[in-house]
């Protein structure tokens, strides 16, 4: 089982004809899964590469929900 983990992109550019990004965390990614994400977007991580767009909704329900789970929150 893999658990996702959720990121903030911070900005984008291209590099040799390849679309990357900077997590607000320093991380830089390639948004080939995601060529669409623009800075700010909440982006699904797999192993460290971004895999989807999420919704600022889903994102914050998300965040939340393990936020809870690690304050040991049975909801």
């Amino acid at each position: 089982m893999c658990v996702g983990s959720i990121g903030r992109l911070a900005e984008t550019w291209d590099e040799g004809g390849v679309r990357v990004g900077r997590m607000t965390d320093g991380c830089v990614v390639s948004l080939s899964f995601v060529p669409d994400a623009e800075p700010g977007a909440d982006l699904l991580l797999h192993l460290g590469i971004p895999v989807e767009i999420l919704a600022a909704e889903t994102a914050r329900d998300a965040l939340d929900l393990r936020s809870a789970a690690r304050q040991g929150d049975p909801r």
